[in-house]
């Protein structure tokens, strides 16, 4: 695997603080506008609130799933992922030792065990 760096905006938070799914805008070559969209796994609860936006580092992971679209035709689209999460800097958030972000507001995560 390859080391990762991404900068974006937190989407979503999700599997009891330790996930959180950032996404990444780009300008494509065409000129027009762009996202990617990482789920980011943290081995301690990282307290990213949605909307902050943040640089993670990690290691870099991809899965290709196959679907059906209404039309019957197979389709494949990336699920892309930072393993190993640590937040590098946070706009919100001050980083700790362990590179896991802290707030002083409250902050409220999804209640969903399933990242999807």
């Amino acid at each position: 695997m390859a080391i990762v760096n991404i900068k974006g905006t937190v989407t979503r938070v999700f599997f009891h603080g330790k996930g959180a799914e950032v996404t990444e805008s780009f300008k494509k070559r065409d000129g027009s506008e762009g996202t990617t969209r990482w789920s980011c796994w943290f081995d301690d609860e990282h307290l990213l609130l949605e909307g902050a936006h943040v640089s993670v580092s990690g290691l870099h992971g991809d899965s290709v799933d196959d679907w059906t679209d209404k039309q019957g035709q197979v389709r494949h689209s990336v699920k892309r992922s930072v393993n190993n999460a640590q937040v590098v800097s946070p706009s919100n958030a001050q980083v700790t030792e362990t590179g896991n972000a802290q707030t002083d507001s409250p902050v409220s995560f999804a209640d969903s065990d399933v990242p999807f």
